[in-house]
């Protein structure tokens, strides 16, 4: 029999996925099987990791999409081989020793139910976001704090005892949270490997990144690892986590507050896997802020009646355009900051490609600054566009908030708008019989 059945639980991500599936190949204890399960991918990542043809990878993919990683685990384990159960991420990176770690534990007498190892949560790049979890010496720490799926392993037996992944929209809490939760509420036994070996890139911590994949972060992890040094890095980041107050901070909320599925809601549109409806750009359209989620990027506030969104943590926050149109438009950003040295220009990318906005108006109420940024460009033909804001050191937050964007004003330009409008003209003045 295995020692590991691990699963990787996967949507559309594609080739992206290739860092994390070779986190798990360089595991050091090599009893493992890797199963990747789909949830009803539409993409090619059935061919990326059947290219990898490894005799200890097997792939599955759903025939129906779930939406939760709470799917592809149950049919994971109910085809696993394995005596324990590990998870991983899609975007999460395990060091060579983390199956190891697990392992040596769950050699003690009396075994542990649960084995977790330590982990970093990685905020977007330069954000200086970090959160550390999984370091405990007492089992109920389990009953309080949250441990990432990517950082657990529990023997094979877990889930017969307190049955399966739940589906999200049936309950209150995350389904890695419930998971977790109803295994320490029924006296479950958590044990902690008491070193970090997983590197999370949290999906949830990034606004909109399931609109474009990326492993550039997990890419630079896995290098950084083979490189001498690793140990000390692992060392500066605790460091830093303890002196920001982010050490073991990572709780459980009181999630009785929640309606069944909010929470699971919520996640999937700072993710981006669900979005507002897309339309044709017709004519001036003003995009109201609205107090959803926006992950690390943006935390929203209501000001006078309307919402303005302040920068969080991560310098490259994304803004979406819910239109679509088959020509150039011009998009106007109404911006606010507290220093007016920060209002002299913005940089930006749409859709990757890199612009900068021109800014006028630039006037003070109260003890804020406000702007007008301004610049043309071409939306997606079929799709929603993305705009990053390329913020400087200044335009971030530090003593005081950083920028704050308010509405956002799109405007068709071109032979259609002309003609639209044109048509709305002799529509309004069109004589009646």
């Amino acid at each position: 029999m295995t020692t590991f059945s691990v699963i990787m639980a996967t949507y559309n991500r594609g080739r992206h996925i290739l860092p994390s599936i070779q986190s798990v190949l360089s595991q050091t204890c090599r009893d493992f099987e890797l199963l990747v399960v789909g949830d009803c991918c539409t993409d090619d990542t059935a061919d990326v990791v059947r290219a990898l043809a490894s005799p200890q990878i097997r792939w599955l993919n759903l025939p129906e999409r779930g939406g939760s990683q709470a799917f592809p685990n149950n049919a994971g384990i109910e085809m696993s081989c394995g005596r324990y159960i590990a998870y991983l991420g899609h975007d999460d990176i395990w060091a060579p020793d983390h199956l190891q770690a697990l392992a040596d534990l769950f050699g003690h007498s009396p075994q542990p139910d649960f084995v977790v190892s330590g982990a970093i949560f990685h905020g977007p790049r330069a954000s200086n976001f970090r959160w550390v979890t999984g370091i405990f010496d007492e089992s109920d720490t389990a009953l309080r704090h949250f441990f990432p799926p990517s950082s657990f392993g529990h023997r094979r037996d877990v889930a017969d005892r307190i049955g399966k992944w739940r589906h999200p929209k049936e309950i209150t809490a995350p389904v890695d949270a419930d998971f977790l939760l109803r295994a320490a509420g029924s006296g479950m036994n958590f044990v902690s490997t008491q070193r970090i070996t997983v590197h999370k890139f949290a999906a949830g911590h990034r606004y909109l990144s399931y609109t474009s994949h990326t492993s550039d972060e997990q890419e630079r992890m896995v290098r950084r690892m083979a490189r001498p040094g690793y140990n000390g890095f692992l060392a500066s980041e605790l460091a830093k986590a303890k002196a920001a107050g982010a050490y073991m901070v990572v709780v459980h909320p009181d999630y009785g507050r929640y309606e069944n599925g909010q929470v699971s809601s919520q996640n999937a549109m700072a993710k981006g896997v669900v979005r507002p409806d897309l339309r044709k750009l017709r004519q001036r359209e003003v995009i109201k802020q609205d107090n959803s989620p926006k992950a690390l990027d943006w935390f929203p506030l209501q000001a006078g009646g309307d919402w303005v969104l302040w920068v969080g943590c991560n310098p490259r926050p994304k803004l979406l355009v819910p239109f679509k149109y088959a020509g150039k438009a011009r998009i106007r950003l109404d911006i606010r900051h507290p220093l007016r040295e920060a209002l002299t220009k913005l940089k930006l990318s749409v859709n990757g490609q890199l612009a900068v906005a021109s800014l006028c108006n630039v006037r003070q109420e109260g003890n804020l600054w406000n702007a007008q940024a301004t610049f043309e460009t071409a939306l997606r033909r079929d799709d929603h566009t993305i705009l990053e804001l390329h913020l400087t050191r200044l335009q971030r937050p530090a003593a005081r908030n950083g920028i704050g964007v308010g509405d956002i004003e799109v405007s068709p330009l071109g032979w259609r708008s002309i003609v639209a409008k044109g048509a709305r003209l002799l529509a309004k003045f069109r004589p009646t019989r």
